[in-house]
């Protein structure tokens, strides 16, 4: 039992003065009456000199007493724990990530989350508000502040795990922030505590995220037995493709189970076995695999919690070649040799822009010239000379300053040294949307990259031969990386990619008609244009095709990528999720229990804080009952 409101005790002094008021003596007046011999026992009353009569047994007085003792004990606001909401305001939030999947007991965590998610909201008191928030990718708020436990629960059976992970940071601030902005309000996180570590290193785990109110973390597991897939990759030889698997043993016991390969048309095309220790990994490698577009990799073993990241799909890696053209009017044997040792890309050379259908290239280069509208496929633009309606060309200008890289991390700076580089000068365009600046020398831009009209577009200002750029170790580096960059679509495959993210899907160029192929089987149209295409990966793993209609060449275009469970979801281990209380650091512990005994809140066994169901209204309704009852009394005479 907690008592949320002691300082009310002082109401208590009703109870002796009720009492009083039965052991003083009524005052009584003379009256004259004919014989005093049936007043004999009145008589012996106001014969005693005492102003006190002893108290005699009386229902009126009991009931007051029992009355007032009951409004008394109302207001020191009795209570009782329960395993129910923990505040006026309870703001509930279920974990959906991957690892809630996981089996234990022939429940998932993810049901014993909802079951005890649904018992707190069975034992809400009368004015007690639920605020439903989902800890995905995303935090998503289901119902806000609603005191309807219909309503409430039909939300929480709405909820659905998903393979992708859980942003615990963004949930938990989402969460903080309501309770910040709703007096009265706690938290309560359902989930196993699985994903990024909330404190920085060097710092406590309660300094990680500040939550204002009570807080209670609700375990949803104790497994720890897990075997994974933590890597498949096949890669296309000159005797078959090979393949490398990558096994992973999250548990504390050692794991023995069965490998299984298969192709596209799901045939079985190779089986192996595994054996690996507590906390290890073991890689298996298959030989001489027939060709296929994907393969799928089955692991199978006793005692694992998740069956979810027993499989894994993989997209060898092609040795195709891209098409390039380079349109060099007056002929760059500088640039022509730079392309040529790339190996990425088969060049052709054109001495005019190309006009009418000339077909879709994965790398135009152009050298001097300007097109008037962008071609189907990545550009490369050296030396501008003209204004279109997508470049803002400005004029020609001397170059002065030494020449510095603006974004060393970008991929197409990887390894390239300016400072011995001079240019004489460069053409000047104005500002285009999409394009990031490379280089800059004082105020002039240099090179430009980016994505324009959704094609990646690289823009060199200078002449070549306004420059010693090629006969710098800078201009073979830069060159590779550009191209690179630029056909990627021909060097690597989509992906693979995680739950939830944004993927960057290279396209083919000059395709009319595209269409992605989910797991599940659905298809969808896809209205997209250019060479690349940023694609928000649903919550569904597995294998993703995407197919593309040409114009030229053949009638269609198949491509893979696969989808995975992240490996940080792979290890189940539950984890305690703690958090701050939103105190600054040394205050003292002692003040801190006060404020939470006077919320209404303690903490257990494990330093958690835990609920408590107020008896307030019930002792409230029952001291009326009384007070009705001693009205009655009254009435009849008793």
């Amino acid at each position: 039992m907690q008592w949320l409101a002691l300082g009310n005790l002082g109401f208590l002094l009703i109870v002796p003065a009720i009492a009083a008021l039965y052991l003083l003596k009524r005052k009584v007046e003379d009256v004259e009456v004919p014989s005093t011999l049936l007043w004999q026992r009145t008589l012996q009353s106001w014969e005693a000199v005492r102003p006190w009569e002893k108290l005699q047994r009386n229902l009126l007085l009991l009931l007051q007493l029992l009355a007032a003792i009951l409004l008394v004990l109302a207001l020191v606001r009795p209570a009782v724990p329960m395993a129910g909401a923990i505040a006026e305001h309870t703001i509930l939030v279920v974990d959906t990530s991957g690892s809630m999947l996981a089996r234990e007991g022939g429940q998932t965590r993810f049901q014993r989350a909802v079951a005890e998610a649904e018992k707190a909201v069975e034992n809400l008191g009368s004015g007690q508000a639920v605020t439903l928030i989902e800890a995905g990718r995303e935090p998503k708020v289901w119902l806000s502040k609603s005191t309807e436990k219909e309503k409430v629960l039909q939300a929480l059976y709405s909820l659905a795990p998903r393979p992708g992970e859980t942003d615990q940071r963004a949930a938990l601030s989402l969460a903080g922030a309501i309770a910040s902005t709703e007096e009265g309000s706690g938290v309560m996180w359902f989930g196993d505590g699985g994903g990024e570590d909330l404190h920085e290193p060097g710092q406590s785990t309660a300094a990680a995220v500040s939550i204002p109110g009570p807080f209670r973390f609700h375990a949803a597991g104790r497994s720890t037995e897990n075997v994974a897939v933590g890597a498949f990759v096949t890669q296309t030889g000159s005797e078959g493709t090979e393949g490398l698997l990558r096994i992973d043993n999250h548990g504390s016991q050692p794991k023995k189970g069965n490998i299984s390969i298969f192709g596209l048309d799901q045939n079985l095309l190779d089986v192996g076995t595994f054996s690996v220790e507590a906390g290890a990994s073991q890689t298996v490698a298959f030989e001489r695999l027939p060709a296929m577009p994907a393969y799928r990799a089955v692991i199978a073993a006793e005692a694992d919690g998740l069956a979810e990241d027993n499989e894994a799909w993989s997209v060898p890696y092609g040795s195709g070649k891209g098409r390039a053209v380079l349109v060099s009017p007056g002929g760059n044997r500088f640039l022509h040799q730079a392309l040529q040792t790339v190996g990425t890309v088969e060049l052709e050379t054109e001495t005019a822009l190309p006009g009418g259908k000339s077909g879709a290239a994965d790398l135009w280069i152009f050298d001097g010239v300007v097109p008037d509208k962008l071609p189907e496929g990545n550009i490369l633009l050296i030396a501008p000379d003209k204004k279109t309606d997508w470049l803002p060309y400005q004029g020609v200008a001397e170059v002065t300053g030494d020449l510095e890289s603006v974004q060393a991390d970008d991929p197409l700076m990887k390894y390239v040294d300016w400072r011995e580089v001079h240019v004489s000068k460069s053409a000047v365009w104005g500002s285009i949307p999409g394009l990031r600046t490379l280089v800059r020398a004082g105020e002039n831009e240099l090179i430009a990259a980016g994505t324009l009209e959704g094609k990646k577009v690289v823009i060199i200002g200078f002449d070549l031969h306004d420059s010693d750029l090629p006969l710098r170790p800078a201009f073979p580096i830069f060159m590779q990386n550009a191209v690179t960059w630029l056909s990627s679509v021909q060097s690597v495959p989509i992906g693979p990619a995680l739950p939830g993210e944004a993927l960057a899907v290279s396209l083919t160029p000059g395709a009319a008609k595209r269409v992605l192929t989910l797991p599940d089987g659905t298809s969808q149209p896809l209205d997209v244009q250019g060479t690349t295409w940023l694609f928000q990966v649903p919550e569904q793993t597995g294998l993703y095709r995407l197919t593309e209609e040409t114009d030229s060449g053949p009638a269609s275009v198949e491509r893979y990528f696969a989808v995975h469970m992240s490996e940080a979801e792979s290890d189940i281990a539950p984890r305690v999720l703690r958090v701050s209380s939103g105190k600054a650091a040394g205050t003292d512990n002692t003040e801190d229990s006060k404020e939470r005994e006077a919320a209404g809140r303690s903490l257990d066994g494990n330093g958690q804080a835990t609920g408590a169901k107020e008896l307030t209204y019930w002792i409230a309704a029952l001291a009326l009952l009384i007070v009705f009852v001693e009205w009655r009394v009254y009435r009849r005479g008793y």
